[in-house]
């Protein structure tokens, strides 16, 4: 997997394009998405698996789902969806835009499509009807509720159980909402004979992006005794679905085939020792999909000196770009991209709105380390998961500040094509949304 982040003649290369020609050439505050990262990411993680599977002769098969919920661009979604073996939606508005994905692309229309978050009736309709219209649809089963819905519907409904898991591993994590109960799971399987339902899934959602192992395994183990238990009484149980969780590439340095090898000799050993069949292997993959295809780029347009350290100020608002951050405590990737052969000073970032939360600087050191020029850019890497969902698209934002100018990147049949997806937002644009006169 290729290094993304360069350092060369004093500026920073992302992808291999340099930030600070891109931010001069279109101007900032900018968002550039580099589709073909997303590509690369799916394809060397199924190339991965595949390595893996040929170095274990592991029988089953790796499945690579894209989860939507990342990322709701739609060429960022499309790109996934080409070369991904499925998407997975989180609710009835993200199955209504993936069955347009697959409309518009027949050729994959065996795709495969897994349901997962709570479902209300209108979400479980529409996974009713995209069964009934042919789609290979799986409802991952979260409630009861849904559980008895889908009964009373047409045959052959193919469903999966997400098991339930508490934070044991994780004390300071609060329970996870999600997921079917001991006593839930035990009910199903032995009611689910007397149904139409095909139970074909047992799944579980792997969290956080930094790979414990002991962790990892633990998780996986409690889950996996589902799988053994459901296959016995199944043959129709060939999908063990562990969700998403994939570790983060952009530092560079994990060993994703070492780390794929070491899941499918697991799953191996844990089949041979329980004489159950080896399942299909389904991971669902969003924030690793789509996270390191964009960034954001600003110019630093002002500095002011009331402490220890002088403020850089940007002509945007971090809160609106860093939501993760804020709203979840993630590390983000921050730098300079222009003047690196200069001298760095010691500085804190802000951004233009007047809020003393819109604020970045390394919280171990108390600062962020900034050339010291007067023509300084700086660029968020790896914001291409959650930023438009956390923060609206197309909307009103924080201090009315516009919205970034949208810029993709891609090739096409080898040829690079650059697309403004949309220009700085407007005054006019604003008040539009406000219904306001201007």
């Amino acid at each position: 997997m290729k290094n993304l982040v360069e350092e060369k003649d004093g500026k920073l290369y992302y992808n291999g394009y340099c930030l600070v020609d891109l931010a001069k050439k279109f101007g900032t505050p900018l968002t550039i998405t580099f589709l073909d990262i997303i590509k690369e990411r799916i394809l060397s993680l199924k190339e991965a698996f595949e390595n893996a599977k040929k170095a274990t002769n592991y029988s089953g098969d790796f499945i690579y789902l894209n989860a939507n919920k990342a990322n709701y661009g739609k060429d960022e979604i499309e790109s996934a969806f080409i070369f991904a073996d499925g998407l997975e939606t989180s609710s009835f508005y993200d199955l209504v835009l993936s069955l347009k994905m697959y409309e518009k692309y027949p050729l994959f229309h065996d795709k495969l499509i897994v349901c997962n978050g709570l479902k209300q009736d209108d979400y479980l309709d529409a996974v009713v009807m995209a069964h009934n219209i042919g789609y290979n649809i799986i409802t991952i089963i979260d409630d009861i509720y849904e559980y008895e819905y889908l009964k009373k519907k047409g045959p052959r409904l193919k469903i999966g159980l997400r098991v339930h898991l508490s934070s044991l591993y994780e004390p300071e994590v609060p329970d996870d909402r999600f997921g079917l109960m001991p006593e839930e799971i035990e009910y199903i399987l032995n009611d689910v004979k007397n149904t139409n339902l095909v139970l074909n899934t047992v799944h579980y959602h792997q969290r956080g992006f930094d790979f414990e192992e002991e962790k990892f395994f633990k998780n996986f183990d409690i889950a996996f005794n589902y799988y053994i238990k459901a296959r016995k009484m199944y043959d129709t149980v060939t999908y063990f679905d562990f969700g998403g969780g994939t570790p983060l590439p952009i530092e560079g340095g994990f060993d994703y085939e070492a780390y794929a090898k070491s899941i499918l000799t697991h799953i191996q050993e844990l089949c041979k020792n329980n004489n159950v069949a080896i399942p299909n292997l389904i991971s669902e993959n969003g924030k690793y999909s789509q996270k390191d295809s964009t960034v954001n780029i600003y110019k630093v347009v002002g500095t002011k000196n009331t402490g220890e350290y002088p403020w850089y100020i940007v002509d945007s608002s971090l809160l609106i770009a860093l939501p993760e951050m804020y709203a979840l405590g993630e590390p983000m990737l921050i730098k300079p991209i222009n003047n690196l052969n200069e001298k760095m000073v010691k500085a804190r970032l802000a951004g233009i709105t007047c809020d003393c939360d819109d604020v970045y600087f390394d919280k171990s050191k108390g600062y962020f380390e900034i050339p010291d020029k007067d023509d300084d850019y700086i660029a968020l890497l790896g914001t291409g998961s959650y930023q438009n969902s956390m923060n609206g698209k197309g909307g009103v934002h924080h201090c009315m500040l516009p919205e970034e100018k949208d810029v993709i990147i891609y090739y096409k049949n080898g040829v690079e094509l650059v697309k403004v997806r949309k220009e700085l937002q407007t005054i006019e644009d604003i008040y539009s949304i406000l219904n306001i006169k201007h």
